[in-house]
Parts: C-alpha cells; sequence; structure tokens
C-alpha cells in the first residue's frame, strides 16, 4: 500500500464519520423544527444535512458526483443557514452587516462540519487521481 493510498482511505474514512454525523444531525433538527415558519429555507437547513451520508456512499462509485453534491451541498447550506441567521437577528435588531452575519453562520460546528466533509471528499479525489507516467 502506498502512502497516496493511504492518504485517500484515510480521507474517505473521515468524510464518511463526518457524513454520518451531518446526517444524524439532520434527523436531529428535523425532529425539533417549525416548517410552518419559513418553509423552504427550513426544509433544505433540515434535509441538505440528511443528505450528506448518501452522497458519501456514492462516492464509492462516482467519486466526481459526490465531490460536486458535497460542495454543493455545503455552498447552499451556508446560504440557507445565513438566511435564516439574518431573518433572526434583523427581527432581534441585533444585526451588524450581512457579511457579519454570514461569517458567524460558517463559524457554527454544522456549517464547518459541511464545509470539512466537502473539502474533505475533494481532497480524497485530488489525492486518488494520480498521474501515470508516460511510457518511451
Amino acid at each position: 500500500m502506498t502512502i497516496r493510498r493511504a492518504a485517500v482511505i484515510v480521507h474517505l474514512v473521515l468524510t464518511g464519520i463526518g457524513s454520518a454525523l451531518l446526517s444524524l444531525y439532520g434527523i436531529y433538527v428535523y425532529a425539533g423544527a417549525n416548517l410552518n415558519l419559513d418553509t423552504l429555507p427550513m426544509s433544505l437547513y433540515c434535509f441538505l444535512p440528511m443528505l450528506s451520508f448518501p452522497a458519501f456512499l456514492l462516492s464509492f462509485r462516482y467519486r466526481r458526483s459526490s465531490v460536486a453534491l458535497h460542495c454543493t451541498m455545503a455552498v447552499v447550506y451556508c446560504a440557507v443557514f445565513s438566511m435564516l441567521n439574518w431573518r433572526f437577528c434583523s427581527e432581534l435588531g441585533i444585526c451588524s452587516s450581512v457579511a457579519a452575519t454570514v461569517l458567524e453562520t460558517i463559524a457554527t460546528p454544522p456549517a464547518l462540519l459541511t464545509l470539512g466533509v466537502a473539502i474533505l471528499n475533494f481532497a480524497s479525489l485530488s489525492i486518488g487521481n494520480e498521474k501515470k507516467p508516460a511510457a518511451h
């Protein structure tokens, strides 16, 4: 086993653990969510994390599609989460700016885990794509 192969395996294991945690978090949030208020953003906020582990399982067959799904889910999740946070803090009148709200949202554990899973999945794809030396 090469170092490259071992690194891919480590990245995939970490991605799988993170994806499973995200899916469990999505189920936990869905159990207590009020989908009557802000139906679309709340639905996306609950359901996107739940799709993380199935997207990870896709990586065993279609690695590029899995990476694209995780990256898309991370961007959409952070945008929806920021939108919900902006609505909450603007109702209370405690928002300083949109950028500050987005940065504070990205610093939360669920958003960091979502971004981390996407980055780890991309890293496993990048490391696994080794170039074969040309035959002379």
